[in-house]
């Protein structure tokens, strides 16, 4: 068994940070507005009955604007969103942000529709000049 350093840092002090970093972000993209956290309830709500998902337990069909209220709060420790309420707030919202901070824990990010083109001209540019160098053997060895 390895004894942990105080210097290591192997992501704990960014787990430590996880959920005030998710409801921040969650808190962002919902915006101050209380009328349009009602609309953002409504979408959540939607969202959820579309896939046939429940967000909270027990038989509960939809989540409350209190419930809402508690997940986005920074100080409230006892009602934190699950990870299927993270990822139906992103679709509702169209903001993945929240998401993007839970990847970041592990390392990894959400891709964008440009990142992926962006991407893909990469790798386009690399086999262009894989096919390019093999021509480039080919015609030395005519």
């Amino acid at each position: 068994m390895k004894q942990l350093s105080l210097f290591d840092d192997d992501g704990m002090s960014q787990l430590a940070g996880l959920i005030p970093s998710v409801r921040a972000a969650m808190n962002r993209a919902a915006g101050a507005d209380e009328e349009g956290r009602k609309l953002l309830l409504d979408r959540i709500n939607a969202v959820a009955v579309s896939a046939g998902v429940r967000l909270t337990a027990g038989n509960v069909k939809a989540i409350s604007k209190d419930t809402l209220d508690k997940w986005l709060s920074p100080g409230d420790r006892d009602h934190t969103p699950s990870l299927l309420a993270v990822v139906v707030f992103c679709l509702a919202t169209k903001n993945y942000d929240p998401l993007r901070m839970l990847l970041r824990v592990v390392g990894l990010d959400v891709l964008t529709a440009e990142d992926r083109k962006l991407r893909d001209y990469g790798r386009a540019c690399v086999s262009e000049r894989e096919a390019r160098r093999k021509k480039k053997q080919l015609e030395e060895s005519i």
